[in-house]
């Protein structure tokens, strides 16, 4: 067999394997994001119950007792400043990483879009390599 036969073959393998790869990424990755959904969204419900369930056994702790656990208007007020600052924080945060992952998501866009190009300018240093240094 030639040389140039037996390298066809050799990519054909490589081509073959790596079209294997992508397909079974393809086919995975909805169920990988549903899987973290879930994942993400029963954290959530977990801390979610978590904070409510203790305030609950607290508020029930304090009328049991009989106890006056009246906080005073100060308190409140930087008790409610921090719920407001708290909420402020997530937003910002949660805006930052949107912003970040969109500009990821444009970056690797356009890579993508430019990846032609990017091949065509290979392809040209390439066959000038090429013919500076394979003999004719």
């Amino acid at each position: 067999m030639s040389e140039k036969k037996e390298a066809q073959k050799e990519f054909t393998i490589i081509e073959r394997a790596n079209r294997k790869y992508f397909t079974e990424i393809e086919s995975s990755v909805l169920h990988f994001q549903q899987t973290l959904f879930d994942l993400q969204n029963e954290c959530y419900k977990s801390w979610k119950n978590a904070v409510k369930v203790n305030v609950s056994l607290q508020k029930e702790f304090a009328e049991k007792s009989g106890y006056n656990f009246e906080l005073p208007k100060t308190a409140q007020t930087i008790i409610e400043d921090i719920g407001d600052e708290i909420t402020k924080y997530r937003v910002a945060s949660n805006q930052m990483a949107i912003k970040t992952i969109e500009t990821g998501k444009k970056n690797v866009k356009t890579w993508n879009d430019n990846a032609e190009t990017f091949v065509k300018l290979n392809r040209k240093m390439m066959d000038y390599w090429l013919t500076l240094f394979v003999p004719k």
